[in-house]
């Protein structure tokens, strides 16, 4: 039984899908030690909406528009790319 090379590609897009919501979720949990020790705004609520906008890609099993799946993954990755400048800033102080 052979498995095809497509197959092994949707694997490895979820698999590193899963690793980049993760990330994320490490920054905000980044961002909720930092508002909470030194009272600073960080938004980190937003980064969980952004591992979640990142695992759409499991839409996939759903819904077959593949150009609205990616769509919403790119807002994710927009939206945790916004907010992780914004934590840097703030944490560096250039805010």
């Amino acid at each position: 039984m052979t498995m095809s090379y497509s197959f092994f590609a949707q694997v490895a897009h979820l698999y590193t899908e899963i690793l980049i919501s993760i990330i994320i979720l490490i920054m905000g949990a980044i961002g909720y030690f930092y508002q909470s020790k030194f009272n600073y705004k960080t938004y980190y609520q937003l980064f969980i909406v952004a591992a979640f906008l990142i695992l759409s890609v499991f839409l996939h099993f759903f819904i077959s528009n593949y150009v609205l799946i990616q769509l919403i993954e790119m807002m994710g990755l927009l939206v945790a790319m916004i907010l992780s400048i914004k934590l840097y800033q703030t944490m560096t102080g250039s805010d």
